[in-house]
C-alpha cells in the first residue's frame, strides 16, 4: 500500500479499464468510506453514435469504496450500503446522515431532487437511482431549465444549490448564466432564488459555491465561449477549452451578487472545500497544455487567491481537453482527497480515448509548499 507523509502527496489509479470512458467522479465521505460514483461507458459503443460522451448515452453507474483513506479501492456497479453521509461533493450532506444531490434539465424530462440515504451516487442526465426519493424540480423563476453543478449549506441553515440555465443571447444564439435554487425542508422542496444578471458575450455556466458565516456565499464561474466565432474570442479562449474563472460573492445567503471579476486562474470547472484550518481550496481542471489538473489556496475567505499555492496534482501527458471535474473531501487526518478523471492510456486529437477515475492525496502543507507552477 502506498504511504504518504506529512507535506507529501500520492496519486493513485482508482479505476482504468481498457476500452472505456469513465468521468466525472463524485466524493461521498461517511462515517464509514469513502466513496466514488461514476459513469462507465464502453468506447466502441460511444464511436457508433454522434452522441457527445458526456450526455451519458451508454453509461452505467459504478461505485469505487476505500475503507483506507483512499489508497485502496473495491470497483463495483452494484449500488453498495454506505455509512451516514458527512461530506459530499455533489450534492450537500442532511442532517439525517443522508444526502441530497440533483439531476438535469432534459428535453421533456423533469429534473429532481434526489434524497438518498443508505445508497449514493448519481448521473446528471439520468433519473434513475434504486431506492430513493425523488421530488421534482419546476421553479426556476423567469427561466425553464436548470443545470445543477453544486450545492452548500448556507449560514441560516437552507440548502443553497447552484447551476445554471439558458437565456437569449446575441442574434438569437444560446447563451447561459448562473442561476441559484434554495431549500428550507432538506431538500424535498427547492425555489429559485437568484441569478446572475448577463451582460456579456460569453456565457457563464458551471459553478462552485461555499457558504461562510452571517450570509457569505462565495461562488467562481465558469467562462463559455462556444458559442462565440473563433474570431472574435481573446487570445486565451483559442487555445485549449476553456477560459479564466470568475468570481461573484453574496452576503444574504445567495439572494443578491455582487458583479463577477475574473480571476488570475485559468481552467475550469471550479470546486471549492473549506479545510478544517477554515482556509479554502480550490480544485479544478486546466484544459490546454499542460494538461492537468491544479489546486491553490485562499486563506482570506476568497478576497485573494495565494497564487504561491497553486500547484498541479497530475498531468495527463500527451493529453487532450476531456479531462478533470475534480471534487474534493478532506479525512479526519487531514489528508485532502482529490478525485477526478482523466486518459488511462495516451490520448491523441481527434479520437474518443479511454478514461478512468484517478485521485490524489496531499495535506495543506504540501499546497503551502507550491512552486511547481510558474
Amino acid at each position: 500500500m502506498l504511504e504518504r507523509k506529512a507535506g507529501e502527496k500520492s496519486d493513485v489509479a482508482v479505476c482504468t479499464p481498457p476500452g472505456f470512458f469513465a468521468n466525472n467522479p463524485q466524493v461521498i465521505r461517511t462515517d464509514r468510506e469513502v466513496i466514488l460514483a461514476f459513469g462507465m461507458q464502453e468506447i466502441d459503443k460511444l464511436l457508433a453514435i454522434r452522441t457527445h460522451q458526456h450526455y451519458q448515452p451508454f453509461s452505467r453507474l459504478h461505485w469505487s469504496i476505500s475503507t483506507d483513506g483512499g489508497y485502496t479501492w473495491r470497483t463495483t456497479d452494484l449500488a453498495p450500503d454506505v455509512g451516514n453521509v458527512l461530506d459530499a461533493s455533489y450534492g450537500e450532506p442532511l442532517y439525517d446522515g443522508g444526502m441530497v444531490t440533483m439531476s438535469f434539465t432534459r428535453p421533456f424530462i423533469t429534473p429532481y431532487a434526489f434524497i438518498q440515504k443508505g445508497q449514493v451516487g448519481t448521473m446528471p442526465y439520468s433519473n434513475h437511482l434504486p431506492a430513493v426519493e425523488a421530488e421534482p424540480l419546476t421553479d426556476f423563476g423567469p427561466f425553464e431549465s436548470f443545470y445543477f453543478h453544486a450545492m452548500t449549506r448556507t449560514s441560516d441553515g437552507a440548502l443553497l444549490a447552484g447551476g445554471y440555465t439558458q437565456i437569449p443571447g446575441r442574434e438569437g444564439v444560446e447563451n447561459y448564466t448562473a442561476l441559484f435554487l434554495r431549500s428550507e425542508d432538506e431538500g424535498r422542496s427547492w425555489g429559485y432564488l437568484s441569478h446572475i444578471p448577463q451582460r456579456n458575450v460569453f456565457a457563464f455556466s458551471e459553478s462552485g459555491i461555499l457558504a461562510g458565516e452571517n450570509g457569505h456565499v462565495l461562488a467562481l464561474l465558469r467562462a463559455d465561449w462556444d458559442h462565440v466565432p473563433q474570431k472574435e474570442r481573446p487570445q486565451e479562449a483559442q487555445v485549449g477549452y476553456g477560459y479564466f474563472l470568475y468570481q461573484t460573492e453574496s452576503q444574504d445567503n445567495g439572494l443578491t451578487w455582487s458583479d463577477p471579476v475574473q480571476l488570475p486562474i485559468w481552467g475550469h470547472p471550479p470546486y471549492l472545500l473549506r479545510l478544517q484550518s477554515g482556509v479554502i481550496l480550490l480544485v479544478y481542471g486546466h484544459r490546454r497544455p499542460p494538461y492537468s489538473i491544479r489546486a491553490i489556496l485562499s486563506r482570506d475567505e476568497g478576497k485573494t487567491w495565494d497564487m504561491k499555492t497553486l500547484r498541479t496534482l497530475r498531468v495527463f501527458d500527451p493529453g487532450n481537453y476531456d479531462i478533470g471535474y475534480p471534487q474534493a473531501t478532506q479525512l479526519p487526518d487531514g489528508t485532502i482527497l482529490c478525485a477526478y478523471y482523466g486518459y488511462s492510456t495516451q490520448a491523441s486529437e481527434g479520437t474518443l480515448n479511454p478514461c478512468g477515475i484517478f485521485v490524489s492525496l496531499f495535506d495543506e502543507e504540501w499546497l503551502s509548499k507550491g512552486g511547481d507552477i510558474g
